[in-house]
């Protein structure tokens, strides 16, 4: 009897080791899954493992697209704006240009487009938290903040339709955390 009772603990012992490795790994897996999955040269990549060779990321209701250049995703746009309910919820289109974020001063770096309306936008998942220098904003008004999930500080500067920032000043450059498309 005391060999069975020595045998449950040890099979409980090493049951429990099993599970938290499985766990542990299903932990770990989903951490490397978190970020934002995105079509790019016929495949796919997780924006919050870099971005690669990819200079400009299109997030819209149908997805994220990436793109090697300007004139590509320039190409995409044309031919998605005939087919404009990919890019933006409502049909009407008075939201039909996105809110363009680009990681430096004078839109250089790497730019991230968003079209997606009504949802705050965390933009670790595309690895662009703390990137962001300068942007435009499209037909939509926008809002910008200094944490996830539309937390923290508020960005105080230009956020209304057509506003054009060629730099987002000392005080919140390479700051911003998540926006969110009106």
């Amino acid at each position: 009897m005391k060999n069975v009772g020595r045998w449950t603990r040890v099979s409980a012992v090493a049951l429990s080791v099993a599970l938290i490795a499985v766990v542990g790994g299903a932990q770990w897996s989903s951490a490397a899954a978190a970020g934002m999955n995105a079509t790019y040269n016929g495949g796919t990549i997780n924006l919050a493992q870099g971005w690669g060779s990819a200079a400009v990321c299109a997030v819209t209701q149908a997805g994220t697209s990436c793109f090697s250049s300007q004139a590509n995703y320039q190409a995409w746009l044309s031919s998605q704006l005939q087919v404009e309910d990919a890019l933006v919820p409502d049909s009407s289109g008075n939201c039909s240009s996105g809110l363009d974020l680009y990681q430096n001063i004078d839109y250089g770096g790497a730019e991230l487009v968003i079209f997606v309306q009504s949802i705050w936008i965390n933009l670790s998942a595309y690895s662009f938290s703390d990137e962001l220098s300068s942007y435009k904003v499209g037909a939509c008004a926008v809002s910008m903040t200094d944490a996830a999930n539309g937390g923290g500080d508020v960005y105080p500067g230009a956020t209304s339709p057509g506003s054009d920032v060629t730099w987002i000043g000392s005080a919140w450059n390479d700051r911003m955390q998540s926006v969110y498309v009106y």
